[in-house]
């Protein structure tokens, strides 16, 4: 049974992948930043990016922008992760239509969720199931209450679901997989769950693709000896597991 999120706790987890990962003094360094970064979005000039893009929740009457985030949840998020943001519409349309994939045979898998838009989005191709992995309650709830009410004549995938998970204790599923990732975590966890990941496959080899949203890590995958790359684009970026 999963612990209950508390913030001392995931504290003190991301500061032993930091510094497993990084070093102490590297650590505290990236500490620093995502505290700078946190206190200046809340700049004035920085008001309009909380928003995103308004009209995807306007077109299906759900909440998926970080523009009513609580204040503690933001800075939770900062400390421990990355803030959230969500993806944009045409952005995943562009990653979608470059899968080299079947759609209807493969589950989709999103960490670090958030609010849920990108399940919302996927659920219009006909994927076997869509699964949500996010660890900060409030965004999970939110998540949760996006499914329910979310209203698309395109949708095509209806078994829909968010789970309030550290992502690094995720299990991922059996047959084929499409991960994708928004750059939710640091770098540090994103290792982990590559390593987690590659243990998964090397246990049931199939078909992983994994589609990275905001290359700025992609050297991890780039570095992973199983994976290769097969589309990209200036703001994403596709790989899948090599064949042997």
């Amino acid at each position: 049974m999963p612990e209950t999120f508390t913030f001392s706790r995931a504290f003190r987890r991301h500061l032993h992948d930091g510094i497993h990962h990084y070093g102490l003094r590297r650590t505290l360094w990236e500490l620093w930043l995502a505290f700078y970064r946190f206190v200046r979005d809340l700049l004035p000039d920085r008001r309009r990016s909380r928003y995103g893009d308004l009209d995807f929740d306007f077109d299906h009457s759900v909440d998926t922008t970080r523009a009513n985030v609580s204040l503690r949840t933001q800075f939770t998020a900062a400390l421990v992760g990355h803030q959230y943001f969500a993806t944009e519409p045409l952005l995943f349309e562009e990653i979608m239509q470059a899968l080299p994939v079947r759609f209807e045979e493969f589950t989709f898998i999103d960490l670090g969720s958030g609010k849920g838009r990108t399940l919302l989005m996927a659920s219009g191709w006909p994927f076997r199931r869509i699964v949500g992995v996010e660890f900060i309650p409030e965004l999970d709830t939110i998540a949760k209450q996006n499914i329910s009410t979310y209203s698309s004549e395109t949708q095509k995938c209806r078994n829909v679901e968010s789970i309030c998970l550290d992502a690094r204790d995720f299990e991922f599923p059996a047959g084929p997989l499409v991960v994708y990732l928004f750059n939710p975590f640091p770098e540090p966890v994103f290792a982990v769950l590559l390593e987690n990941l590659k243990r998964s496959h090397q246990r049931e080899p199939r078909p992983v693709f994994i589609a990275y949203r905001y290359r700025e890590y992609e050297h991890l995958l780039a570095a992973s000896d199983w994976l290769e790359k097969v589309a990209e684009a200036p703001q994403w970026v596709i790989y899948k597991n090599k064949n042997r």
